[in-house]
């Protein structure tokens, strides 16, 4: 579950260093693998890792302080253990006896403290939140306890760590966010699969390691992962996009309505206003909302970000935008169970409209990964899209993909088209790439990139080879 994950795990060991107290936050969207990463890095340090249920305090507590006790004896190897060095959690009615124990251990040497789903802690009583934020701050400050709270609600824990107005303001010495992993380290969760399905299962599961999970342990192909992804009980899974924002979001009907306009191609807001027929003034705060629990995000064109004319709203994990695209739809034959009529009739003739975003992500993060190592003759250091609209036509044309960056001390503009198509690439694909640019005048070198899943033509390789500013990159080379 932990592919991928080492930088994040790194900055855990670092927050871990040292005598002093300190306070991590570790967020991010159900499926992300939060618990997993914690408690990998828990491994070999005295440890009392709770996960907080959403009840009342006193049950809260009582439930910690059974936690104590079992991590005494766990620490102690199941021996024997001195129990009056331990409070009964039947004695313990109070948030202060608990994190007195605590400060007990902590005199003795250093102990990592972790509370999943800290919003349920925070939530149990009013004062928990606070308590536990004072202990930090003054019997804590000069002991060895490293606190790391994990939270997967983005409005909750904004409200109750991350805010202005937060007991906390100040005091998160880490904040890590998990978001989906990149095609690079995915990749791994399917290496049962070639390439062009590597693609596409990763664009199925948006990168989650949760869902990526279930895939691998399936040894699934596209087809049978419609199922392994999505399949079950829609009430009881708690991966599927609208469980996910049901724990955030209130009205879903409209949040759904969105999604799916979205998800068909609609991004700008008089487009998804008169589809979901609301008024502007309306769509706007929804996409707000959405944006705040990171299903959604706005984008501007690279060199015009404040021009309002060019802004656009995405989605932001193709995860969702599969559910809202294909199930959402067709949920009749979803709640039936028919996955393959489903993928037959609906899916399989129109995955190249979906994999064409998800293409472009992976060529996206390949060409940024390969920058960073220096594989490129260009340093990225933003990457983002350009286009122009047709307000007639209510359509778009640009770029894929347009990176700005520094080669050999100069400015430089990286132009890159992705090319997700059952043939090879021909030259006059490249001649317009090249031909578009002349839209977007840069100062400085200009690249050409040329992303393609299926290669490229003779002719197409042959002018490559001759102009060094022209670079074609195929599906296989991505996929290692």
């Amino acid at each position: 579950m932990n592919c991928g994950r080492k930088k994040e795990l790194e900055l855990l060991n670092g927050f871990y260093d040292g005598e002093q107290c300190k306070v991590a936050c570790l967020r991010g969207s159900l499926g992300m693998g939060k618990t997993s990463l914690a408690r990998e890095f828990a491994k070999d340090k005295a440890t009392l890792f709770f996960t907080a249920y959403e009840t009342t305090g006193k049950q809260e507590i009582s439930m910690l302080g059974q936690q104590l006790v079992s991590e005494t004896i766990r620490a102690n190897g199941n021996k024997s253990v001195n129990k009056k060095n331990v409070s009964k959690p039947s004695s313990m009615t109070e948030i202060n006896q608990l994190l007195d124990e605590i400060t007990k251990r902590a005199e003795s040497g250093k102990i990592l403290v972790v509370i999943d789903r800290y919003t349920n802690f925070a939530k149990a009583d009013s004062t928990f939140n606070k308590t536990l934020c004072e202990y930090v701050k003054s019997q804590w400050k000069n002991l060895p306890v490293k606190l790391l709270l994990i939270g997967d609600a983005y409005i909750l824990m904004d409200k109750y760590v991350m805010s202005k107005k937060a007991p906390w303001k100040g005091m998160i010495d880490t904040d890590i966010e998990l978001k989906a992993m990149d095609f690079e380290d995915a990749k791994t969760f399917f290496d049962f699969a070639n390439p062009d399905d590597q693609a596409i299962l990763y664009g199925m599961t948006g990168g989650i390691p949760g869902q990526m999970a279930k895939v691998r342990d399936a040894k699934a192909s596209p087809c049978e992962a419609l199922k392994v992804v999505f399949g079950g009980d829609p009430q009881q899974a708690t991966l599927l996009p609208e469980q996910i924002m049901g724990s955030e979001l209130r009205e879903l009907s409209y949040y759904n309505c969105l999604l799916t306009a979205m998800a068909k191609g609609m991004n700008r807001v008089n487009q998804l206003s008169a589809e979901v027929e609301k008024p502007k003034d309306v769509v706007v705060p929804y996409l707000n909302a959405l944006i705040s629990i990171g299903i959604v995000r706005k984008q501007n064109a690279i060199t015009e970000e404040n021009n309002r004319k060019k802004t656009r709203y995405l989605i932001v994990n193709s995860n969702v935008v599969f559910w809202f695209k294909y199930i959402v739809p067709h949920m009749d034959l979803y709640m039936e169970g028919r996955y393959e009529e489903l993928w037959d009739g609906y899916i399989k003739d129109d995955l190249w409209d979906f994999m064409q975003r998800v293409f472009t992500t992976i060529s996206r993060q390949y060409l940024e990964s390969e920058s960073e190592k220096g594989q490129m003759p260009f340093i990225i250091e933003r990457s983002g899209n350009w286009w122009v609209n047709d307000d007639e036509a209510g359509t778009t044309d640009g770029f894929d993909v347009v990176s700005l960056g520094k080669t050999e001390g100069k400015s430089a503009t990286i132009f890159t088209l992705c090319f997700y198509d059952e043939n090879p690439v021909e030259i006059a694909e490249i001649k317009g790439l090249i031909d578009k640019t002349k839209q977007l005048n840069r100062d400085g070198e200009v690249f050409y990139v040329a992303c393609s899943n299926n290669g490229f033509n003779e002719t197409a390789e042959t002018v490559a080879s001759t102009i060094k500013n022209i670079i074609l990159i195929e599906m296989e080379e991505m996929c290692g």
